[in-house]
């Protein structure tokens, strides 16, 4: 098999980095969403159950009681979210204080990592393909498909930077991005599932795969 791309079709470097990022990005979605499960658990509603049946007829003392309760609820509640934020806060720090090099790698430095893996991804996918050319489309496509195509690997190609960038943004403090992390990953699945169906749709897989197309496809 030939290194660069093609009339042949992908060349062994083009292929590589593909699986590698889908390996990767497999990886830390899995570790990210296992996070939130663990993390997120069933919501907590802190008003006490008398409080809304009692329609304004409690005592003083009662409502008092009902008070407390309610402000000790809260205060667990802000307790266990000021917990996992010194968790996720301390994940840099266990990347390079021994969290490596004795086997002690968590959920959260994992993220991390991974999130970086998928960076440096990005940016030698990007770096390669401005040093080589693409294949020629596969005959089979229509003009459209060429267009539905493209714009789904450029999509794709932007989303191994926003994805991970959000989420080390979420890291260092910036909490208002959360939104923005969860819209990276929306958008990742919508562009994955129109990349995916295109794929397979029109039989496109094996020019990606290790061992190449058929010998009449030449690929893209």
């Amino acid at each position: 098999m030939r290194l660069r791309n093609g009339e042949h079709g992908y060349g062994v470097v083009t292929k590589t980095l593909h699986w590698l990022t889908v390996l990767v990005l497999a990886g830390q979605l899995v570790v990210g969403y296992t996070m939130a499960t663990e993390r997120d658990g069933p919501d907590v509603d802190c008003d006490p159950p008398g409080e809304r049946s009692s329609g304004g007829d409690t005592s003083d003392a009662e409502e008092e009681r009902l008070d407390r309760m309610e402000e000790r609820c809260e205060a667990d509640v802000d307790r266990v979210e000021e917990e996992y934020d010194d968790l996720v806060g301390a994940a840099w720090d266990g990347l390079w204080s021994g969290g490596l090099a004795d086997g002690g790698l968590g959920l959260a430095e994992a993220h991390v990592l991974l999130g970086l893996l998928v960076l440096a991804l990005g940016v030698a996918r990007v770096l390669w393909r401005r040093t080589t050319p693409l294949p020629p489309w596969d005959p089979r496509l229509t003009t459209r498909d060429q267009r539905i195509v493209h714009a789904t690997e450029v999509a794709l190609l932007a989303l191994l930077f926003a994805i991970p960038l959000s989420g080390l943004l979420l890291v260092v403090g910036a909490d208002d991005l959360v939104a923005v992390h969860v819209a990276t990953h929306v958008a990742f699945f919508v562009a994955l599932a129109a990349h995916l169906s295109m794929v397979l749709g029109r039989r496109l897989l094996p020019r990606m795969l290790p061992w190449g197309g058929p010998p009449r496809v030449s690929g893209r």
